[in-house]
């Protein structure tokens, strides 16, 4: 997809997300963590290629499944749950909604990346953006402590 080749990201995600939708299906523990990567990664070329409700109906199943995951896992699947959010964040076209989900991934992400800034340090600053962007959008304050505390761990991470 970042080489310009989006109807073959796209094709290559579909077939992935079939793949691992079967697998899931047969070995739902050890297969829903890729089917759940692999629907993130569509939901993300979907959204590229401006096909919003099925971009939304994949980060939707992505960020369920991650939820579960997360809620058995957190230290393993909370920051893919936190990633998908923003995906799901992108693929929404009310501000306001968007806005509440970006603010529950840096919720998520910032214990994470406080204890591993360079592995998680990317994504906050990524989710931070698209916050105060939705913020803006929706025509509402972002949440000040929560801007500090994730500017805090970036500014931790230099």
């Amino acid at each position: 997809s970042e080489t310009g080749r989006r109807e073959g990201a796209l094709a290559a995600a579909e077939e992935a997300v079939g793949l691992y939708r079967r697998l899931a299906s047969q070995n739902p523990q050890a297969y829903e963590p890729y089917l759940a990567l692999s629907l993130t990664t569509l939901a993300a070329v979907l959204s590229d290629l401006g096909r919003r409700e099925e971009a939304l109906a994949a980060a939707e199943e992505a960020v369920g499944l991650y939820r579960r995951l997360a809620a058995k896992n957190p230290q393993a699947y909370a920051p893919d749950l936190a990633r998908s959010l923003a995906v799901l964040g992108l693929s929404l076209e009310r501000p306001a909604e968007a806005f509440s989900t970006f603010a529950e991934g840096l919720r998520i992400l910032i214990p994470h990346a406080r204890r591993l800034p360079q592995a998680f340090g990317p994504l906050l600053q990524a989710l931070l953006e698209l916050y105060l962007q939705a913020a803006e959008s929706a025509g509402r304050p972002p949440d000040e402590a929560l801007v500090r505390e994730a500017q805090a761990v970036l500014g931790a991470e230099t």
